[in-house]
Order: structure tokens, then sequence, then C-alpha cells
């Protein structure tokens, strides 16, 4: 099951990593979608060994970076690496975990991209 807080102004990090991904996105030639075109979900992930892969509650994959800014258990922030919460088990879902993701578009082919991850 999958809760959706869609907010353009969620303050904190997941603001700021919207803000440096469309600070990125700009020097790149990347157009990132409005504000309103992003999410914080809770959800549950398949995590391999190369690869997690999360379903969002409108029924979307979305992938999780393997260098993804997260947030621990202890509320501490890493800026990178892999989180603790998504170990590479292969071994069946994990979660749940919170993601917010924004929409991009890069020369008309679109995706979400998840830019940060509460274990």
């Amino acid at each position: 099951m999958s809760t959706a807080t869609r907010s353009p102004h969620r303050p904190g990090l997941a603001s700021v990593s919207v803000t440096a991904l469309a600070l990125a996105a700009g020097v790149l030639g990347v157009t990132v979608w409005r504000a309103d075109q992003s999410g914080t979900e809770t959800v549950s992930c398949l995590s391999g060994d190369r690869t997690i892969q999360c379903t969002l509650g409108d029924g979307s994959d979305v992938s999780v970076p393997l260098d993804v800014a997260w947030t621990d258990a202890k509320s501490q922030l890493h800026q990178d690496g892999r989180p603790d919460c998504l170990p590479p088990s292969g071994r069946g879902l994990e979660g749940p975990v919170r993601v917010q993701w924004t929409e991009v578009d890069v020369e008309g082919t679109q995706w979400r991209q998840v830019v940060w991850v509460g274990c």
C-alpha cells in the first residue's frame, strides 16, 4: 500500500534534492517538469545487487539510483551511497521506505526520477 503526498513546497531535504536536481538539469540542458509534478510516497521496493525498483501508488515503477541522498532510521542524512534499508538482498520486497521523486523531461523522453530515500 502506498501513501502519496504531492507538495510543491515540501521543506527540508526533499526540497533541497529537487532544487539541486533542477539546477543540475539546467546546466545539462534537461527540462524538469513543474514543481507540482513531484511527490513523496511510502512504498516497498525490490532490491537487487545492481538495481532497486519501487512501485508508486499509481502503479508506476521507478528505479532508485544506487547513489542517492537518503536518511537513515536515526534521521542521519547521507548525501550519497546505497540506502541501508535497501540492501542488495534480491529476496523480495524491502520496506516500507519513503521515496521523493520528480518528473523529468529530456528532449521529449520523460520519467520519474527518485531524488531521496527515507529509511
